[in-house]
C-alpha cells in the first residue's frame, strides 16, 4: 500500500515554541541519559530525535503523532503498565500532560534545513554531463582499415593493429600451441589442461583446431565455476555479516550456485541483471523459475551487516547505502555511494540522486534472517521470518503451534530471570554461586531461543533463500542531512541517477519499490554505461587489464579507454548479439590479439612499456583459486563434482570467532577438502588460507579487479603449508604408482602434471642427481636418530652434484626431517596440523621434489 505523509508535525511557530521550551527540556532531563546518540541508547530508542521516535527502539515507535494513547512513551512514562521510564521514578502528572498536549498536536520538531547545493556543482556538472566519455551514448564505430589487411582474424583485431600503428608498434608473433592450451584453458576454466587435451590439441593440425578447443571449453560445466567466480567477486559473495559480529549466511550457497548456472547457461546480461535487482518482480511460468528468480535476488541481501547497530533506522539506512554501492559499481562503475552525505565531488551525483535510489530500497525487505541488536548473544540477531520461501511449505506438525506458545512463554519467562539476576549487583557479590547463576539463566535463554528457532524456521519445512521483497508500505524517502539518519531533510522522489538519461526511460511504478524499472533502466540498450562495464570487464579477464584499467570506476577520477572506439564496438555488438556472455569470449578469444605470444621486444618495451596497446599477450600470475585448483589436478586429487550446499548451511546462526570451534571446523573442512575452490567454506574474516595468501577478494565490496601481490607469506606457504605438502605427497604417491615407469620417465611426467611440458635433458639430470642425494640424506639423518652409522655415500651419487649443491641439498633435508618429526625449524614448536611423514627415503625425496615443482614460479605463471 502506499505510505502516508510521514511528517504530521506541525510546523507553525507557535508548535516549534512549545516544544524547545516545554518538550526539549523535560527529554533531556529525563531521557538523554540513556537514550540519546551520546549514549548506550537503549533498547535501541533514541529520543533526541523526531524520527528515532518515530522509528522506534526494539519495542516498536515510542510515538503515533496526534494519538497519544497510542504511543508507547506516554505509557512508559504514566508506569501504567510492565515498561517504567523513567525506571527509578514516575513522571509527575503535569510533565505527562505536557507530552501528551505535544503528541495531539502532531509531535512538532525544529526544522532541519538541507544545505542547498553550490551553483558552481551544478554548473559543473552539466559540463561533466556533456563532456565526459562514459556517459556519453553509445557508438557504433566502422572497424578501420590496416596494413597488413591479412593480420586481423576479426574486426577486434582491427582496432588493436591501427591503435598499434599509429604509435609505430608491430604486434610480435603467434603463441605456440602449447602456451595457447595452457592460456585459454586456465582462462575459460581457471584449470589446467589435462594430458590426453594437449595431446589431443597439439596433435590436430587442422586450421579449426583451436575453434574446436574454445567450442569446447566453453561448453565445459568448469566456464561457469570460473566466470561465476568472476561475478561473485563483483557481488562481494560471503556466507556471513562480518563487522562487529560475525554472523553466518547458511543459506548464501544458493546465490553461488545461481550464478555459476547463469554462466553455464549463457543466461543473457540484461536477463542476470534483472533478476538480481527485481527477481521477486518477475513473471515466471513455472516453480522453478520462480524459485530461480528469488534466489538471484540474493545479490541484493549478502552484503556486509553491522547487527550490533543499536538504532534501526541507521541498520536499515547502511544497509541501503550498501546496496546503492553494490548496484552502481557493479553494473554502472560509478560510486553513487559517495553522494550519500553531500554532492558528489567529482561526478555529476547530486545527493538528491542518491536518495532517488534510497526510496527504491527503503521500499526494499531485506530478507537476511537478520536483525539488529546492541549487544546480546545467542540467536539474538536471528529473524527466521525473513527469508523468501522457494516453494510450498511442508504441513506443520500437529502440536507445533501449542509448542510455540509453550516456549515463547518459557523463554520470556527465561529472559526476566536473566535480566533479574544481573540486575541484583548485591546478590552478585555475596552469593558464591552468583556468576554461576548469570551463566545458567544465560545458557538456558539461549537454548530456549534456539528450541524457538528450530519451530519457527522455514528452512525446516522446505527451500529458502536470502534476497529481498517488496515492503508493504512503499514510498518515497527524504534526504538525510550530513547522511545522518535521523536527520530529514526535502522528500527525493523515487528514481534513477541522472548522469544517464534516456528519453523514454521507465518510472517508478508508485505501488511498488521501483526495483523492477530500476532494472529495466539499469538494462537498457540506451544506457551506455551497463553495456560498456560488462565488456571491459570480459576484456580484463582475458588480458589482464581492461579497456579501462578502473574496471570499478568509470567517473571522472578513474581512467580513460585505451581505446575507446574498440570499447563501443564491443559493447554494440553484445548487445546485438543478444547480450550473451559465452559468445562475446568467444569472439574475443578467437582474434589474433589474444593469440600472441608473450615475448617482449625492447623496441616495444620502450615504447608501450605496460603493454596497454596489446602488441603481445602480458603474461600473468594464476589467481589463488587456480593455484590451488591447478595443484589438486596435478596430484590426481581433484573432485570436479559440485558438492551440496556449502559447509556453512548447518552453522547456528550464532557470532562466529575467528578461535573459535566453528571457525576451527571451517578451516579443517577447507584444508581437506577436494572440491574447486569456488565450492569453498567463504565467511568473512575466516577466507582459507590457500585462498588469502594469494590477493583473494575483498568480500566486503565490489571487486573487479584483484590485487597481485609478491611478498614473503606467499613463498613460507608454498614451502610450509600442510595442504601443499599433503598434496606434493600424493602427486609422489602417483608418480611411484607408475611401476613400468623409469625415474627418468616419472620426472618427464611430473613436469607434464605441474607445468603442462616436457622436461629438459638437463632437468632430468639435475633432479635425478637430486633424488639420490636427498634419499640418501633421508636415510643417513634417520640412521643417526637411531644411532646407527650411516653407509658410506655411493661414488655415482657424488659425481653427479658439486659440493656446494650437496651442502645446500643436505640444508633442506634437515629442515625437511625436523618438519616431519613435528618440529617447526624456528621456533621447534609442534604442528598439530603437520601431515604424516613420508614412510620411506624414497617417497620422501619424490614428496620434495615435486613440491619444488608447486613452489616453481612456471606452475604460477601463464605465458
Amino acid at each position: 500500500m502506499l505510505a502516508p505523509g510521514r511528517s504530521a508535525a506541525r510546523d507553525d511557530t507557535a508548535s516549534v515554541e512549545y516544544f524547545e521550551k516545554n518538550v526539549r527540556p523535560l527529554l533531556v532531563a529525563n531521557c538523554y541519559t540513556c537514550h540519546s546518540a551520546d549514549t548506550n541508547s537503549k533498547g535501541g530508542l533514541r529520543v533526541d530525535d523526531r524520527n528515532g521516535l518515530l522509528a522506534g527502539g526494539s519495542r516498536g515507535p515510542a510515538i503515533v503523532p496526534g494519538k497519544p494513547a497510542e504511543s508507547l512513551l506516554i505509557k512508559a512514562v504514566s508506569h501504567t503498565g510492565a515498561l517504567k521510564m523513567p525506571p527509578e521514578r514516575r513522571l509527575s502528572d503535569d510533565d505527562i500532560a505536557t507530552l501528551k498536549k505535544w503528541i495531539r498536536d502532531g509531535a512538532a520538531w525544529t526544522k532541519v534545513e538541507s544545505v542547498p547545493s553550490d551553483q558552481h556543482v551544478t554548473a559543473d556538472y552539466n559540463k561533466l554531463r556533456k563532456e565526459h566519455w562514459a556517459w556519453q551514448p553509445l557508438k557504433d564505430p566502422q572497424p578501420p582499415t590496416v596494413s597488413p589487411s591479412a593480420w586481423p582474424s576479426d574486426a577486434i583485431d582491427r582496432f588493436v593493429l591501427a591503435r598499434l600503428a599509429n604509435k609505430g608498434i608491430k604486434p610480435v608473433g603467434d603463441a605456440h600451441k602449447l602456451p595457447l592450451i595452457r592460456r585459454t584453458t586456465f582462462d575459460l576454466t581457471g584449470l589446467p589442461p589435462t594430458l590426453a587435451e594437449i595431446d589431443a590439441f597439439l596433435a590436430d593440425r587442422s586450421a579449426m583446431a583451436f575453434e574446436r578447443l574454445v567450442d569446447r571449453l566453453l561448453a565445459s560445466p568448469a566456464f561457469g565455476e570460473r566466470w561465476g567466480r568472476h561475478w561473485l567477486d563483483v557481488a562481494r559473495y560471503a556466507e556471513s555479516t562480518g563487522s562487529a559480529r560475525n554472523l553466518p549466511f547458511p543459506h548464501a550457497w544458493r546465490y553461488r550456485d545461481y550464478v555459476i548456472d547463469a554462466f553455464n547457461s549463457d543466461k543473457p546480461y540484461d536477463q542476470f541483471i534483472r533478476e538480481q535487482i527485481a527477481g521477486d518482480l518477475l513473471p515466471a511460468t513455472t516453480p522453478a523459475e520462480k524459485a530461480e528468480h528469488l534466489i538471484a535476488t540474493g545479490f541484493l541481501a549478502l552484503g556486509v551487516k553491522d547487527v550490533n547497530q543499536r538504532f534501526k533506522v541507521r541498520y536499515i539506512m547502511d544497509n541501503i547505502d550498501e546496496q546503492i554501492d553494490t548496484v552502481s559499481r557493479s553494473v554502472l562503475a560509478l560510486t553513487a555511494s559517495c553522494a550519500r552525505c553531500h554532492d558528489h565531488k567529482f561526478d555529476p551525483i547530486p545527493t538528491t540522486d542518491y536518495y532517488a535510489l534510497a526510496g527504491i530500497f527503503r521500499s526494499t525487505d531485506m530478507c537476511a534472517a537478520l536483525r539488529n541488536k546492541m549487544g546480546g548473544g545467542g540467536l539474538d540477531y536471528y529473524d527466521s521470518q525473513m527469508l523468501l520461501c522457494l516453494g510450498p511449505q511442508t504441513a506443520v506438525a500437529k502440536g507445533t503451534t501449542e509448542q510455540i506458545t509453550r516456549r515463547q512463554k518459557d523463554l520470556a519467562q527465561a529472559r526476566a530471570e536473566l535480566v533479574a539476576i544481573q540486575k541484583s549487583s548485591k546478590r552478585l557479590q555475596q552469593a558464591a554461586d552468583g556468576p554461576t547463576n548469570v551463566a545458567a539463566a544465560r545458557q538456558r535463554v539461549n537454548r530456549l531461543q534456539a528450541e524457538l528457532a528450530r519451530l519457527n524456521d522455514p528452512a525446516a519445512k522446505g527451500p529458502v533463500a536470502l534476497g529481498v521483497r517488496d515492503a508493504q508500505t512503499v514510498s518515497d524517502t527524504e534526504v538525510r542531512i550530513r547522511g545522518i539518519a535521523e536527520k530529514h531533510g526535502a522528500v527525493a522522489t523515487r528514481g534513477f541517477l541522472s548522469v544517464v538519461h534516456y528519453p523514454g526511460q521507465p518510472a517508478v511504478n508508485v505501488r511498488q519499490s521501483g526495483r523492477l524499472e530500476l532494472a529495466e533502466w539499469l538494462t537498457s540498450p540506451q544506457n551506455p554505461l551497463a553495456s560498456r562495464v560488462i565488456v571491459n570487464r570480459i576484456w580484463h579477464h582475458l588480458f589482464g587489464d581492461g579497456l579501462v584499467k578502473s574496471v570499478d570506476n568509470f567517473g571522472a577520477n578513474g581512467d580513460v579507454p585505451s581505446h575507446p572506439e574498440l570499447l563501443d564496438h564491443l559493447a554494440t555488438r553484445f548487445i546485438r548479439d543478444g547480450r550473451s556472455i559465452k559468445r562475446l569470449v568467444r569472439s574475443i578469444v578467437l582474434t589474433r590479439a589474444y593469440q600472441l605470444s608473450s615475448d617482449a621486444s625492447p623496441e616495444n618495451m620502450a615504447t608501450d612499456p605496460e603493454n596497454e596497446l596489446v602488441w603481445r599477450h602480458s603474461p600473468r600470475r594464476l589467481d589463488a583459486e587456480e593455484i590451488r585448483d591447478a595443484t589438486l589436478a596435478a596430484a590426481g586429487q581433484l573432485d570436479l563434482a559440485r558438492p551440496e550446499g556449502s559447509p556453512a548451511m548447518n552453522l547456528p546462526v550464532i557470532e562466529l570467532t575467528n578461535n573459535g570451534s566453528q571457525a576451527r571446523r571451517l578451516t579443517d573442512l577447507a584444508q581437506t577438502s577436494r572440491h574447486r575452490s569456488v565450492y569453498l567454506p567463504l565467511l568473512r574474516g575466516l577466507t582459507p588460507n590457500s585462498l588469502a595468501i594469494f590477493d583473494f577478494a575483498e568480500q566486503g565490496m565490489v571487486t573487479g579487479d584483484r590485487d597481485t601481490t609478491t611478498v614473503a607469506p606467499q613463498a613460507l606457504y608454498l614451502l610450509n603449508d600442510p595442504f601443499v605438502r599433503s598434496q606434493s605427497r600424493a602427486l609422489a604417491d602417483r608418480l611411484l604408482r607408475r611401476a613400468n615407469l623409469s625415474d627418468a620417465q616419472r620426472i618427464d611426467l611430473a613436469y607434464h602434471l605441474t607445468l603442462g611440458r616436457s622436461s629438459t635433458t638437463v632437468e632430468i639430470g639435475r633432479a635425478a642427481a637430486f633424488l639420490v642425494d636427498y634419499a640418501s640424506a633421508v636415510q643417513n639423518s634417520q640412521l643417526a636418530a637411531r644411532g646407527t652409522s650411516p653407509p658410506a655415500v655411493a661414488t655415482s651419487a657424488k659425481s653427479v652434484r658439486a659440493k656446494n649443491q650437496k651442502r645446500a641439498t643436505q640444508k633442506v633435508v634437515a629442515r625437511s626431517v625436523r618438519r616431519q618429526n613435528g618440529k617447526d625449524s624456528q621456533s621447534d614448536k609442534t604442528l598439530d596440523d603437520e601431515p604424516p611423514p613420508p614412510p620411506d627415503p624414497r617417497t620422501a625425496a619424490w614428496a620434495t621434489f615435486c613440491q619444488a615443482l608447486f613452489d616453481s614460479a612456471e606452475f604460477r605463471y601463464l605465458k
